[in-house]
């Protein structure tokens, strides 16, 4: 499967995890970006390994130095809220939730009886916000994945890799007022304090769906039972004339799709060894950015590989 760390990889902005010990978060992906932790604290994370950051829902908050794409973007995080959406809970925010100011806020609605506990999506000044279809429990996780085309102003809403809603934008998100703050509006007169626990914060600069993380991988299968995984990417997969086919079935080339139990050893692309030799034809090692043609289902494709795995 495309694992969380590859999809960051590709497309990663920050992650952050709240795993520190103790004090201010530090993006997992050495990027510099740092969150600076004001009374909010550390308690069991959502999946009883490492930590999650607890806000009380009235002073406690994270501020950063990061501010987010606006081409396109996903936000996902694990939260269980609590209380009585008394107030809203806001999560992720650069532009405030006032009515001047440009960016994003992600929040659990509150004070709004028919909506409270819907994942609510709010951009620049706008009145006219994205909410999820379905409504939050309180002392629950859920996984949300917030995915943005900003240049095609539509928002995908997911609550634990179903998709919730699709709405559209009423303006284009062309810059963020503030850095992002987790855990309250990013304005100096902040309100909307979150109250609950959240987790493993992701931000990417592509938008994308759950299916991109758990694509199966392709995986050629040799005449001598190895296999060669190739990358998840999918934009790197293309059509090619199927002149080649008597070639590849000449070859015994078989396609295999597989998951990320799969133990077998990291094949070395650097050397001419018959572990790869079924899908090249001149038999050369397949670095990276090399292509070779693979069999999928009745058609022929040809994949590049973007990394060795």
């Amino acid at each position: 499967m495309a694992t969380t760390e590859q999809l960051m990889k590709h497309y990663g902005v920050a992650w952050f995890g709240f795993d520190e010990a103790s004090g201010n978060v530090v993006d997992k992906l050495g990027n510099g970006y740092t969150g600076t932790v004001t009374g909010a604290t550390r308690v069991s994370g959502w999946n009883d390994e490492g930590h999650a950051m607890d806000f009380n829902g009235s002073n406690q908050y994270i501020t950063t130095n990061l501010k987010p794409p606006t081409g396109e973007l996903t936000v996902r995080f694990k939260i269980k809220v609590r209380g009585d959406f008394s107030q809203q809970y806001n999560v992720f925010s650069t532009q405030g939730w006032t009515t001047t100011g440009n960016g994003i806020d992600i929040a659990i609605r509150g004070t709004d009886p028919i909506n409270n506990g819907k994942v609510v999506v709010r951009v620049n000044n706008t009145s006219n916000p994205v909410f999820s279809d379905k409504k939050l429990e309180t002392d629950r996780w859920y996984d949300i994945m917030v995915s943005v085309n900003f240049s095609k102003q539509v928002c995908h809403i997911y609550i634990n890799d179903s998709i919730s809603s699709i709405g559209f934008l009423d303006q284009l998100v062309t810059s963020h007022t503030n850095n992002l703050v987790i855990g309250r509006t990013s304005i100096s007169n902040a309100n909307q304090y979150l109250n609950g626990q959240l987790d493993d914060l992701q931000i990417y600069n592509k938008a994308l769906s759950p299916s991109d993380f758990t694509q199966k991988r392709l995986v050629v299968k040799t005449t001598d039972n190895k296999n060669l995984v190739l990358s998840p990417n999918t934009a790197r997969v293309k059509e090619i004339p199927n002149t080649a086919e008597y070639m590849m079935l000449a070859q015994g080339g078989v396609i295999k799709e597989i998951d990320s139990s799969v133990k077998t050893p990291p094949i070395d692309f650097t050397k001419t060894t018959t572990e790869y030799e079924i899908v090249t034809n001149n038999r050369t090692p397949l670095g990276k950015g090399r292509m070779f043609t693979i069999p999928i289902s009745n058609d022929f494709k040809t994949a590049m590989i973007e990394v060795n795995y």
